[in-house]
């Protein structure tokens, strides 16, 4: 039994490092901060308060739409992102 069991907590060890590895590096890369969404786990626990939109949701979607069309824009352009 602790023969099966060692490999298993091996391998899912080794993928939560990489896991949190690869977070940092992006972190790193990219020097934005993680962020929360609106009207996710946040509201649920009763934090109505948005830091990132200001309860405003119609904020969040153009904030993201306004992300996407960079994108496509670079895309076009053939320039990362």
């Amino acid at each position: 039994m602790l023969s099966q069991l060692l490999p298993m907590l091996a391998i899912t060890f080794t993928v939560f490092v990489l896991f949190f590895i690869f977070m940092g590096v992006g972190y790193m890369v990219k020097k934005k901060p993680l962020r929360g969404s609106c009207g996710g786990v946040a509201k649920l626990m009763g934090n109505e308060k948005c830091s990132y939109c200001g309860d405003d949701p119609n904020k969040c979607d153009s904030i993201i739409s306004e992300q996407q069309e960079n994108a496509l824009r670079a895309a076009q352009l053939g320039k990362p992102v």
